[in-house]
């Protein structure tokens, strides 16, 4: 079973659109491995979320690569917190 200390957390913001998109990769309470997307406005409190079950953290990694491409294409810059 994954700990917490196992999970990682990336967010993009668009600063010309007042957007973000944050990814989170963590263990869920029964041990699997999900990946959460959430979005939403910068400005107000409004956004979703989705998750999805991953078999592992090489898939997690391909997922995450795949995100921040799209991210990037779409105008959003990689920030730290």
């Amino acid at each position: 079973m994954l700990g917490m200390e196992n999970s990682l957390t990336q967010l993009w913001k668009n600063p010309a659109k007042r957007r973000y998109y944050r990814v989170q990769i963590a263990p869920d309470l029964f041990g699997e491995l999900c990946l959460v997307r959430s979005w939403g406005s910068l400005d107000t409190a409004r956004g979703n979320s989705k998750m999805e079950l991953l078999h592992d953290w090489q898939e997690a990694q391909r997922h995450l690569s795949k995100i921040g491409k799209e991210r990037t294409r779409k105008g959003y810059q990689k920030t730290s917190g």
